[in-house]
């Protein structure tokens, strides 16, 4: 008979180096009942001593979160880079990224210290190279040696867990604060389980791969499966991912620690899509309407409006959400956050920002970054429940560039 412990009489501490070291696979069930007693310590009052009467928590003091870029700094930064790489043929693109992320680290200031990014281009150049030899071996198979392509896609499900885990543990290497750097120790098999979970995904694509190749008549329906487990599981999928991220990561030997669950990201897809269908539905059927009685085809491109309107409204929606729900529910040490995104200044943001790069023919974009970056830093609030002297610095491995910038260069981007 096992021992289940009685979480409410541990203290918050014991709650944390628990919730670090407990082995989540195992004790799936345990795991949970720590991150739901964290979650209601960290969101009712704290209770000062034992008389009646309960007096009010003493607010936390915050660290301060500011971006000092300019879009006149970032303009010079952005256009050299532009003109480099283009005359390079990509080559200086390395040296590109690692100009624009020291400046936007440097730009960064916590508490009145700037963040570091300690990142080095030959790294860089390298794991771009081999990126390019993979997209080059995908075009190929796609359009000249196409008995190939399942032989790729089946080495692709293999390749990618690693991918996954040694970019983040590069792009974590070469963040540093307070010239302490942070750390991210995922492994293989987990990010596995993660990303296909638990084996589902691999063994729907394989029979994909094994019907197609036979053409058996039954490759609609796994299709049509895959695309229903994906649906419905992706709020879940989400969750699974952003904790796998957060609570790998450390800092000054402090692990992160996550508690937001797939039921809160359910809930925000969920409304994001209908604000999505709520524009498209009524539009979609107007236009068939229109046509029909107009007999004018090029009436569907009245849909085109209502449609974007619709998709613009339910990302900006799930952006400002999302990032919230994750945000709110990390803690790092003796760090919390706060995040105060709305989904109208997000939508306004977009548009002005789209506006403007569309006038200026380009010209623009460094000036809708730096708006982006200085919304969701003045949005975003750091409290301390300690003091920064509880993270000390330790030595690290060294990680390799390949996987970040293979990542980087296919544009999947798995920040929080």
């Amino acid at each position: 008979m096992q021992y289940e412990p009685d979480y409410s009489k541990y203290t918050m501490d014991e709650l944390i180096d628990a919730s670090n070291h407990i082995d989540r696979e195992k004790y799936r069930e345990r795991a949970e009942r720590l991150d739901m007693e964290i979650e209601q310590r960290n969101s009712i009052s704290v209770v000062v001593n034992e008389h009646p009467f309960q007096q009010p928590a003493v607010p936390s003091p915050e660290l301060h979160l500011e971006f000092h870029g300019s879009a006149r700094e970032y303009f010079r930064i952005w256009i050299v880079n532009l003109c480099l790489t283009l005359l390079t043929l990509g080559i200086f693109s390395a040296w590109a990224k690692v100009r624009k992320k020291r400046y936007f680290y440097s730009q960064t200031i916590l508490g009145g210290t700037p963040f570091q990014y300690l990142g080095q281009p030959i790294p860089i150049l390298k794991g771009r190279l081999i990126a390019a030899i993979c997209l080059f071996l995908y075009f190929l198979s796609t359009h000249f040696f196409t008995f190939l392509f399942q032989y790729l896609l089946l080495a692709g499900l293999i390749v990618v867990p690693w991918m996954v885990v040694r970019s983040i543990a590069f792009n974590t290497r070469y963040s540093a604060f307070r010239n302490i750097t942070f750390h991210f120790d995922g492994d293989y098999v987990h990010a596995w389980k993660v990303l296909y979970v638990w084996g589902i995904i691999p063994i729907l694509v394989v029979a994909y791969v094994i019907a197609s190749t036979f053409n058996w008549k039954g490759i609609n329906i796994i299709f049509g499966l895959t695309v229903v487990i994906l649906g419905f599981s992706f709020p879940w999928w989400m969750k699974s991912l952003k904790k796998f991220i957060v609570e790998h990561t450390s800092y000054g030997g402090k692990k992160g620690i996550f508690t937001a669950r797939g039921g809160q990201f359910f809930k925000i897809y969920f409304i994001s899509g209908l604000i999505a269908l709520a524009l498209m539905i009524p539009a979609v059927i107007l236009a068939g309407v229109l046509i029909e009685k107009m007999k004018n085809m090029s009436l569907v491109y009245l849909i085109m409006v209502p449609v974007y309107t619709g998709y613009a409204l339910a990302y900006a929606y799930l952006q400002a959400h999302n990032g919230n729900l994750v945000w709110n529910n990390i803690k790092l040490g003796p760090l919390r956050f706060k995040s105060t995104l709305r989904g109208r200044d997000l939508i306004k943001l977009y548009v002005t920002n789209a506006l403007g790069i569309l006038i200026s023919l380009g010209l623009l974009v460094p000036w809708a970054v730096i708006r982006t970056i200085k919304y969701r830093a003045n949005h975003m609030h750091v409290f301390m429940d300690g003091e920064l002297s509880e993270f000390q610095g330790s030595d690290v491995t060294t990680v390799t560039a390949v996987g970040a910038e293979t990542m980087d260069f296919f544009d999947v981007d798995l920040s929080l």
